[in-house]
């Protein structure tokens, strides 16, 4: 019954290009931590290493993170001096990989610009604060396929008939239906409008008329609805950030696919991605 868009493409971004800020910022500076020869190695050059390394560093302890880096920054030094004076640079395949890195740095920085830089901590306040005067309601429903079947449960219902056994006898939504129809605290947007407008408008105790949506016919019982209560807002305002990212990647990837004309020579990738049975 809960529908939550998700966009995998902007979650896979956010986590590419932020699994570093989700905790903290990566320091920005041009303070030279190391120099090999007459090459000089900054703070900002360990922060990008890091970021480039995340899934690698996930199991390194944090007292040796650093160390890691600039060992991998030197050798990277050492190796890139080494290719240069055997002129690697005039190859055939390190031109094509540059032309991919070049393109990837330009990803990077306009990605950092319009999606992470673009989140301040004013707006992660304000999410905050929208969602703390969000209203929620505790409901249970009985799902059905028939309107005539709705209606006559409606009127056993109104006759005092117990809601939880008629959920269980005839709901058709296996999620609730082993629990009397209990859908637990829902807010509007988890649900689609014409359950929410209904169950929203009930009074605590109160039972709806049937309720038409793409699932069927669904009997709503208001049980309660309260303001929605929050976690302190230092304890979530990371995860919030991560949100707003994802969303902000989301429409900029949306915008552009628009006017961008993509065809694809390998029909094989053309095909949508199929998710293995049981996920989500």
């Amino acid at each position: 019954m809960k529908h939550i868009a998700k966009s995998a493409l902007a979650a896979i971004l956010v986590i590419s290009f932020g699994s570093l800020q989700l905790s903290a910022e990566p320091a920005k500076s041009d303070k030279v931590v190391a120099k090999i020869d007459d090459v000089t190695i900054t703070e900002l050059d360990m922060a990008r290493a890091e970021t480039e390394m995340f899934n690698q560093l996930v199991n390194v302890p944090k007292n040796a993170r650093r160390k890691v880096l600039i060992e991998y920054l030197i050798e990277t030094q050492l190796l890139a001096k080494a290719a240069d004076e055997e002129k690697i640079a005039e190859s055939e395949g390190f031109k094509a990989r540059k032309d991919y890195y070049h393109r990837r740095a330009l990803r990077d920085t306009y990605f950092d610009k319009k999606v992470f830089e673009s989140v301040s901590d004013a707006d992660v306040k304000k999410t905050y604060d929208d969602a703390s005067k969000e209203e929620e309601a505790h409901v249970q429903h009985i799902l059905v396929k028939e309107e005539k079947l709705a209606k006559e449960i409606v009127g056993k219902l109104k006759a005092g008939g117990d809601f939880k056994k008629l959920a269980e006898e005839h709901s058709i939504d296996p999620g609730s239906k082993k629990k009397g129809g209990d859908l637990g605290f829902i807010v509007k947007t988890q649900v689609v409008p014409s359950f929410a407008k209904a169950a929203f408008e009930l009074k605590k105790g109160g039972i709806s008329e049937p309720v038409k949506s793409q699932f069927g016919y669904h009997i709503i019982r208001q049980v309660e609805k309260r303001k929605r209560p929050l976690p302190p807002f230092p304890t979530v305002q990371a995860r919030i950030k991560e949100v707003l990212w994802q969303k902000k990647a989301q429409e900029l990837i949306e915008n552009l696919r628009k006017t961008a004309k993509v065809e694809f020579l390998d029909k094989e990738l053309e095909k949508p991605l199929q998710q293995p049975r049981g996920s989500q």
